[in-house]
């Protein structure tokens, strides 16, 4: 019997400009989902490698106070900024400076808006790095104490090379709300996991996974079925490829997006039943 008891939310990378390409398409799509299912959905926006100059990029925001993020942010879906640490090299002064962006009034134009949270991308897994995440979130929640904070690792272990004692895998596990414990290609992601050893600590954060690369719905449908019986509760799958190390598999919407959609139901009973 799987895992996962929790309803699923979907995780969305979209990391496409609103304005070009794919990015019409993939946010005017996200944003009915918002606006369907809210409870079901989550996106992660990016419009720099971060939050970007100040104020936010028109093409998210326009000058007159209208466009596709400010839409997305006034319906119940979850939407968060996204920050990167650099496996917690990236001096924290400059990845709160993101966060304070993100949480500014200029930032927005002056318009009441504010994200839900913070996803902050390549998550060290040494332990020795807790206090560095912990410090962030920390900081993240003297803006909102309701903030989720995301953190994505890509991997379910954890290391300690130093073999420092301050941090366990416990404390590792517990630095944020949710923890994307494997983002790879498909393949990968389908074999080879071994659950986190944090998992099912007192406060430990809830699973998340990222697939990407599934160019078929069968390809599709399994790396969903196998999140789900691993207990996960923040999922994305898509067909996007990521060909080299510097493309951005996330820079148009699955094309299977309905169809996995409507997916959720059949797999998440089927993965149930006992």
């Amino acid at each position: 019997m799987a895992q996962n008891a929790a309803p699923l939310r979907w995780l969305v990378p979209a990391y496409e400009n609103p304005c070009c390409r794919a990015g019409p398409a993939m946010w005017s799509t996200l944003i009915a989902a918002a606006q369907a299912r809210p409870d079901e959905l989550a996106v992660i926006f990016n419009p720099h490698n971060g939050p970007g100059a100040s104020p936010i990029d028109p093409n998210y925001v326009g000058t007159n106070g209208q466009g596709p993020l400010r839409t997305l942010l006034q319906t119940q879906a979850r939407v968060v900024g996204y920050v990167y640490t650099a496996d917690a090299t990236r001096d924290p002064a400059l990845v709160r400076a993101d966060i304070a962006r993100y949480y500014s009034g200029a930032y927005w134009r002056g318009l009441a808006l504010r994200p839900d949270g913070v996803f902050f991308d390549n998550v060290s897994p040494d332990l020795a790095n807790v206090g560095y995440y912990r410090g962030l979130v920390a900081y993240l929640r003297t803006f909102d104490a309701n903030a989720v904070a995301i953190g994505n690792p890509g991997v379910a272990g954890t290391t300690n090379p130093t073999n420092q004692t301050t941090y366990t895998a416990a404390d590792y596990g517990a630095a944020f709300d949710v923890m994307v414990a494997r983002e790879d290609y498909d393949t990968p992601f389908n074999h080879g996991y071994v659950a986190p050893v944090w998992l099912g600590a007192p406060n430990a954060a809830a699973l998340g996974f990222i697939a990407h690369g599934a160019t078929t719905p069968m390809r599709i449908r399994v790396s969903m079925s196998r999140a789900f019986a691993r207990g996960a509760q923040w999922l994305y799958v898509t067909d996007d490829v990521r060909a080299h190390a510097q493309d951005n598999p996330y820079d148009v919407l699955s094309t299977y997006w309905s169809t996995q959609v409507a997916l959720v139901g059949d797999l998440l009973f089927a993965d149930h039943f006992d």
